[in-house]
């Protein structure tokens, strides 16, 4: 019973971590849904207010789960409070969190893929960079979804010098910024990229939190067992 209760313990600590949508509202709506595995997992999200209209959202997943996972999970979110606060561009803020983690990440033989993006409504555009992370997609308000592709390896797997940025237009207020890790579309479950992706087109003039939840339940419907942690970010500004 004790053990039980640390755990439940650890898992409301390290969700709490995770920012709340509150914090950017009146610059961007946006919900996000995160499920360990286990009792504490390696998924995790953030996003802040950069000034003069811009948002910074960063999503990742790191190796494995449970808690050593969920230990460098916590290392990651510190680190990038830290350098995203700086209000540097993308690539600069994952070359940042790189060397700040490179140590643990080797001691650990952990990687994370992790996509960090700032939007910018002014400009009309998204900068990003995104370490291995295959599941960033924009979704606009007609036609296909445009998957947002990987500048560098993960982080534990790249050098420094191999993080680049990429520019993307976005339509604002009409746009919405897709993320999520492997776990809710990973190999052996029946809810595929391709379903997700139909459900995304499917409800994009929903309120994120709209889509996030139903999304999500879905994703319960098919797979009621996942293997992984899951988690989906959906945001529009």
């Amino acid at each position: 019973q004790r053990l039980q209760r640390e755990l439940e313990l650890a898992h409301d600590l390290q969700l709490k971590l995770l920012p709340a949508p509150a914090v950017l509202q009146g610059a961007a709506e946006v919900f996000a849904v995160c499920r360990p595995v286990d009792s504490v997992g390696g998924d995790f999200y953030t996003f802040s207010r950069l000034g003069q209209g811009r948002v910074g959202v960063m999503l990742g997943d790191v190796s494995s789960h449970g808690f050593s996972a969920a230990m460098v999970m916590a290392l990651v979110m510190s680190a990038a409070g830290i350098h995203a606060a700086a209000g540097s561009s993308p690539d600069e803020v994952l070359t940042a969190m790189l060397e700040s983690l490179g140590d643990e990440l080797a001691s650990t033989e952990m990687f994370l893929s992790v996509f960090y993006g700032v939007l910018d409504p002014r400009r009309g555009r998204l900068i990003y960079a995104n370490a291995g992370h295959q599941h960033a997609f924009r979704v606009p308000p007609a036609g296909d979804p445009e998957r947002l592709p990987t500048t560098a390896p993960p982080l534990g797997l790249s050098s420094a010098a191999s993080i680049q940025s990429h520019q993307v237009p976005w339509n604002a207020g009409g746009d919405l910024l897709c993320l999520w890790t492997d776990g809710l579309v990973d190999l052996g479950t029946n809810f595929t990229e391709e379903r997700l992706l139909a459900e995304l087109g499917a409800r994009r003039r929903e309120t994120p939190e709209e889509i996030v939840r139903a999304v999500m339940a879905q994703a319960d419907a098919v797979t009621s067992h996942p293997v992984d942690d899951r988690t989906l970010l959906v945001l529009r500004i």
